[in-house]
């Protein structure tokens, strides 16, 4: 089954929208090591983390996504 590129975005946007709250979830447990090995997949360097993690992979393709719609407003 192929997606239409307004289904991938939908998709991408809910993922993003369910890890942030993951993310807050984790952060209530306040667990040293959940907080080091674990918040950067959902977070992102957009919390601060160093590196490439799930989220931002996430976000980038999301950013790839909306590209072609953003082109054909022009």
């Amino acid at each position: 089954m192929s997606l239409t590129n307004s289904e991938r975005i939908e998709i991408l946007e809910e993922v993003l929208e369910k890890m942030s709250e993951c993310a807050d979830l984790l952060r209530r447990l306040n667990d040293p090591r959940i907080e080091a090995y674990c918040l950067a997949d959902f977070e992102g360097r957009e919390r601060g983390w160093l590196g490439t993690f799930v989220r931002d992979i996430l976000e980038e393709e999301l950013q790839s996504a909306r590209e072609p719609e953003e082109d054909d407003t022009d």
